[in-house]
């Protein structure tokens, strides 16, 4: 799910936790490096970016504006697209360790059947994309469904509906799918009773204090949006609901630069799961 306002994260090699005072050498070299992009790449209206390097702590850096006369700001939160499906992940290998559910479990255990959806795809298969469950969000005619109805709150049932033939016999091969996640947020759903927004948020958001993260639709916006542009187009006015409804656990979550910084470094560093 892709914006044409990216925030862009660099991560490096994730150890250690307090910052301490970060290296005013490299902080020039990283805005540097920012500003660069922005003007080499046109049609990028702004961009935020965060560093974490143990022992320096994390670097936060802007450029560009959101619109006319508001320049992106440090505190902006962002549509994190496809960052949203390791929040999805890490949360299923949550519910793992405490035997709620299990990877190889397969699809028919927790949910009805679809059509064009083997019933015998694993937990497993969709997370690492080889479950061959086709992709239909972000292609004819479903593309032009969700844009021409921004205000409608499109079900994860529905979304299935629109799946077609499976591009290869599950665990054959790989392809990439949001319908994977979208299955994976209903599996987990059913598994507790409790909307995949809310399990990220008590399983991650919440421990970690990312407060300025959030599931768009299903929770309130917090803090300042950037305003999100297509083909030179502001589309700030218009509704987030159709989309975000459609790729649900796919693509629903909005945060800044500097929390999701804090929230790979927490991942990598083993805060998030356990080490087995």
């Amino acid at each position: 799910m892709r914006k044409t306002i990216y925030t862009l994260l660099f991560l490096f090699t994730l150890q250690g936790a307090k910052a301490q005072s970060f290296n005013p050498q490299l902080a020039n070299m990283l805005q540097d490096t920012l500003e660069h992009y922005v003007s080499f790449i046109t049609n990028i209206k702004g961009m935020s970016a965060s560093v974490y390097i143990p022992g320096q702590g994390i670097w936060q850096g802007t450029t560009g504006a959101s619109y006319a006369g508001q320049p992106i700001t440090p505190n902006m939160s962002f549509g994190i697209a496809s960052n949203t499906k390791l929040f999805v992940s890490a949360t299923i290998l949550k519910l793992t360790e405490s035997n709620i559910l299990q990877l190889d479990d397969s699809l028919h255990k927790w949910l009805p059947t679809y059509p064009n959806i083997n019933p015998n795809i694993t937990i497993r298969q969709l997370l690492n994309h080889t479950s061959g469950v086709s992709d239909p969000l972000f292609v004819p005619p479903y593309v032009d469904t969700i844009k021409n109805n921004p205000t409608r709150v499109f079900t994860p049932q529905e979304v299935l509906s629109w799946v077609g033939a499976p591009m290869f016999s599950a665990g054959t091969g790989w392809g990439y799918s949001n319908t994977n996640y979208i299955l994976a947020g209903m599996v987990a759903e059913s598994a507790t009773g409790q909307h995949i927004s809310q399990l990220i948020r008590s399983n991650i958001l919440t421990p970690l204090q990312l407060d300025s993260t959030f599931y768009d639709v299903e929770e309130p916006a917090m803090g300042l949006l950037s305003h999100r542009w297509y083909n030179g187009v502001d589309y700030n006015d218009t509704s987030r609901v159709g989309l975000n409804t459609a790729g649900g656990a796919a693509g629903a979550l909005f945060s800044t630069s500097s929390e999701m910084a804090q929230w790979y470094h927490a991942l990598f560093s083993g805060q998030v799961l356990n080490a087995t």
